[in-house]
This record gives structure tokens, C-alpha cells and sequence, in this order.
């Protein structure tokens, strides 16, 4: 199972984290993308506490503990701090009382504070763990960003994949990564593609080499990641193979148990692959915003031909 330890929760800009107590302890890990609140715990409560997930001390737990003489505050901290906790993360930019700084210090439990409100800093931690710790494979093929739409090309080596990604690169759309696509599942709907930090921006063209999209092409020409929307199989042209030519009978792909439409364009000498790729893409936006070229197509064929039967 992923895991992800605070430290690198800690590098993370958008979380606006400054580390307050419990530097050693910086090498726990979290496996959960879930927070907790503790109110019940620090009132003495901890019947099914989730201690293996972040502790956040929202607004309502902080002027709780602010109300509690030392004696009281000592025994909830004793309390909470046996349980094997990741870290503490208090919101609002509230400082943490001194015992449980030292506590902290003692028991290496990371104490972390953030400027960000309870609300913000749960959306933002929820989107970063669930991307973070999302389950994750790599696959043979090219990631793009044609049209606002996440493209992955497969097909067989030499089919034409990185030569076809160039000319849409050409054509002012995105690379995201070629030959070695990392993709992970953040939910269950939603795929995102990444490339591997050592092959960034590089493309292996056959004759060529190695060559450098974002010194080429400039930094516009290259992305970090994207969602991958549409599946696109290259296969060389097999005249006994039926292909479709309507569009109605949809297929999917299915990476990490998440299905995303197919679409197979058979390469032969003469066809524009780039044009096909861009003109599919912007068929795929036109779906999702609900028009359906090919079933409207049919529906007025259908349509028609009721009218007359009817005569």
C-alpha cells in the first residue's frame, strides 16, 4: 500500500505547513487519505479513534483546549500522545499550548501549523493525498494534451507513436510523456498521467535520437501531468479487419479496473494520423458537452426511413 511520510507533506507548498515540534519524528507515514478531528478524544472519549490518520485541531478544538486549566490540558495531551499518531496539524494559524509542544518533542509526533482555514486545508490535503497515495502502474505509450483533452497513444513499437506526437507538438499541442507514461487512479472515474522525472521532456526518435522537446519547442509545448480522457490504439491497416465507420458502438479501455473510451485508427501510407488525432479529440469535447454526432446521424437516418414506410 502507498504510503507518504510527513516530511514530504511538509515540502508541499499549497499546504503552507511550518513545523512547530517533533523534527524526528518527520519519517512517520501516512496510509490514509482521510483526516481526523479529535473533539471526542480530547474530551476522554477514544472508543474507535482514528489515530492512523492526520489529527487536525480545527477552530472548536482549539478554544476547547484554550478553556482547559494545565492540569486538564497535561492529561489530554498524556492521553492523546499514546496513540501512535502520524502528525498534528493545527489550522487557522493557532499556536499549539506549550505542553503539548514538549510532549511532542518527547514522543517524536510531528506538530505542524498552517495559515490555511480547517476548510481549505482539507480540500487541498484531500486532493494532494489522494493523488499522493493513489495506486499506480506505468505503461508503453505517449501522453498528450490535444485540445484540453489527455490523449494516450498506444500501439506497437514502430507503429509512429512519438513521430505522430511531434507534428501534434508542431501543431501547438502538449507533451506529457513519451515511451514511459506513469498513470495513477485518484479515484474511481479519474486516471492521471505523469511522466518519470529522469525521461522528462525527451522524445526518442528512430534516426534521430534523443532529443529535447522544451529546448526545442519551449516550455508551452510541455506538461507535468494531465487527466487521461481518451485511449487512441495505432494499428497498421488490416483490409480483412471490419472497422468502424459510424462511431456508435463504443469501446473502452481499462487501466487500473477505471474504463476511458477507445478509439482504434488503423495507419496506412496517405492518412493524416495528427489531423485524425485532433479531429478525434474535438469530437470527444463535443460528446462530453452532449452532442453525439454519430447517434444524431442515425437518428435522422432512422427518421427518414420511418417516414417512408409510412407513405
Amino acid at each position: 500500500m502507498p504510503r507518504v511520510k510527513v516530511s514530504e507533506l511538509l515540502n508541499i507548498k499549497e499546504l503552507c505547513f511550518e513545523l512547530i515540534a517533533g523534527e524526528k519524528g518527520l519519517n512517520r507515514e501516512i496510509e490514509n487519505v482521510d483526516i481526523n478531528r479529535p473533539g471526542l478524544a480530547l474530551v476522554g472519549f477514544y472508543d474507535n479513534f482514528a489515530y492512523n490518520r492526520l489529527q487536525v485541531i480545527g477552530k472548536g478544538e482549539y478554544a476547547f483546549l484554550q478553556k482547559c486549566s494545565n492540569n486538564e490540558l497535561h492529561e489530554i495531551v498524556e492521553k492523546f500522545l499514546k496513540f501512535p499518531i502520524p502528525a498534528i496539524v493545527f489550522t487557522h494559524n493557532n499556536e499549539p499550548p506549550i505542553c503539548l509542544i514538549d510532549e511532542a518533542n518527547r514522543n517524536d509526533v510531528p506538530i505542524l501549523k498552517t495559515v490555511l482555514t480547517t476548510h481549505d486545508f482539507q480540500m487541498k490535503y484531500y486532493a494532494i493525498l489522494s493523488e499522493l497515495l493513489a495506486e499506480e502502474i506505468t505503461i508503453h505509450g505517449v501522453l498528450m494534451d490535444v485540445f484540453g483533452v489527455g490523449l494516450l497513444l498506444q500501439g506497437e513499437s514502430g507503429i509512429g507513436k512519438s513521430e505522430t506526437a511531434i507534428e501534434l507538438i508542431e501543431r501547438g499541442h502538449r507533451l506529457i510523456a513519451d515511451d514511459v507514461v506513469r498513470i495513477k487512479a485518484v479515484s474511481e472515474n479519474i486516471l492521471i498521467g505523469y511522466t518519470d522525472p529522469i525521461i522528462e521532456y525527451h522524445m526518442e526518435l528512430r534516426g534521430i535520437g534523443i532529443i529535447n522537446i522544451k529546448d526545442i519547442y519551449g516550455i508551452r509545448a510541455t506538461k507535468k501531468k494531465t487527466q487521461i480522457d481518451l485511449s487512441i490504439y495505432l494499428e497498421e491497416w488490416n483490409y480483412k479487419k471490419e472497422y468502424d465507420r459510424l462511431g456508435i458502438d463504443e469501446q473502452y479501455s481499462e487501466i487500473l479496473n477505471v474504463k476511458i473510451p477507445k478509439i482504434i485508427i488503423p495507419v496506412r501510407p496517405g492518412r493524416n494520423v495528427p489531423i485524425l488525432i485532433e479531429t478525434a479529440a474535438m469530437n470527444f469535447r463535443l460528446k462530453t458537452s452532449g452532442y453525439d454526432a454519430a447517434k444524431k446521424f442515425l437518428e435522422k437516418v432512422q427518421k427518414k426511413m420511418f417516414s417512408k414506410r409510412e407513405k
